[in-house]
């Protein structure tokens, strides 16, 4: 049940936006990604069928 006594509810993110900044990490542009994860299939699947 819920508490009728004040106090802050945790943020939705689970605290994490506290712990890291945002300027922190490597930047990696989406479609890049999105490249990697097909070439990495079509691999996948060019070696489960035999052609490598």
């Amino acid at each position: 049940m819920a508490q009728k006594e004040g106090g802050a509810m945790p943020s939705s993110m689970g605290g994490l936006v506290q712990y890291y900044e945002e300027d922190t990490g490597i930047e990696v542009d989406p479609k890049i990604v999105i490249v990697i994860g097909v070439l990495v299939a079509v691999m996948g699947i060019a070696l489960n069928a035999g052609f490598i």
